[in-house]
């Protein structure tokens, strides 16, 4: 029986904009214009009859039938991209991993050496960019990657584990502000001399973590630095403060930084996801394995 659907090119223009809450970003993911994406979601509204965005002056958000139809979607393009992963790895045992550097070095290779020891048969893949925003689930097996842990799951998430995040800093900093490692910053004395003229370092986040770590603004100058390897160790050499998570303990124990101010962010961590890809054997073991650990 024939199937009356929409054609894919505008399932796909509204999935990455509504994925994306931008025209732009999806035209530029899906290598079009933003002319193009517009076009082919006014012709999908035009096809069921209904608004999918209201438009406003800057930005676009779902209407109600455009969150149904979002999540639909995502659903059905995991599912598909789950199949042909299946069918293009059917001959061979791989399982692909998608976790930041980041947490590759600080907690997963380790273990992962001991997994590929009991089975050297199974081919490890590591992608990175987990965080990215077009990165999909369905194009691994098995994703670690840091965000909010809400305190509701999916049918994805195998193991959430919340890391709260505090401000850490080396000792040379500190000295820099007369300050020991001993002694404790309030909040409040941070946002004043010498403290707020010192710099933040950040993620390139769509949200600030260090004003959802304050609750407010801070008048403090941030720089950007993307790769969590080079930012810890721009902490360790006095450049600035870093939200540190469980992950920097060999750091905090060794005394190469120091968490002199005792608020933390909570609502953030880990979350372990298994796709729809992982289906083998040698995926599901390796699931079953991580969330031991």
């Amino acid at each position: 029986m024939r199937h009356a659907l929409p054609p894919l090119d505008r399932l796909k223009a509204f999935e990455a904009a509504a994925r994306n809450l931008s025209f732009s970003a999806a035209a530029d993911e899906l290598c079009v214009s933003k002319g193009a994406i517009s076009y082919q979601i006014r012709k999908l509204e035009d096809d069921l009859g209904i608004e999918l965005f209201r438009r406003e002056v800057r930005q676009v958000l779902l209407t109600d039938a455009g969150q149904l139809l979002q999540k639909q979607t995502r659903q059905c393009f995991d599912d598909l991209a789950g199949t042909l992963a299946t069918l293009a790895n059917q001959r061979r045992t791989e399982v692909v991993i998608a976790a930041t550097t980041y947490v590759t070095a600080r907690w997963l290779s380790a273990r992962l050496a001991r997994f590929s020891a009991a089975r050297p048969d199974v081919e490890l893949r590591f992608q990175h960019g987990v965080n990215d925003r077009g990165f999909s689930l369905g194009a691994c097996d098995i994703a670690l990657r840091w965000g909010p842990c809400p305190a509701t799951t999916d049918n994805h998430t195998l193991r959430s584990l919340p890391m709260p995040l505090m401000p850490a800093v080396s000792p040379a900093l500190l000295a820099r502000c007369g300050a020991a490692t001993s002694d404790e910053v309030s909040l409040e004395a941070f946002r004043s001399p010498p403290w707020s003229e010192t710099l933040l370092l950040a993620e390139d986040r769509r949200e600030d973590l260090w004003q959802l770590w304050a609750g407010a603004p801070l008048p403090h100058t941030q720089r950007v630095i993307s790769d969590a390897n080079v930012r810890v160790q721009a902490a360790i050499d006095g450049h600035g403060w870093i939200l540190a998570d469980d992950l920097m303990m060999p750091e905090l124990q060794s005394g190469l930084l120091v968490t002199p101010i005792p608020h933390t962010l909570e609502g953030y961590g880990y979350q372990l996801l298994q796709s729809h890809t992982a289906r083998h054997t040698a995926a599901r073991e390796l699931a079953v394995f991580l969330c031991a650990e």
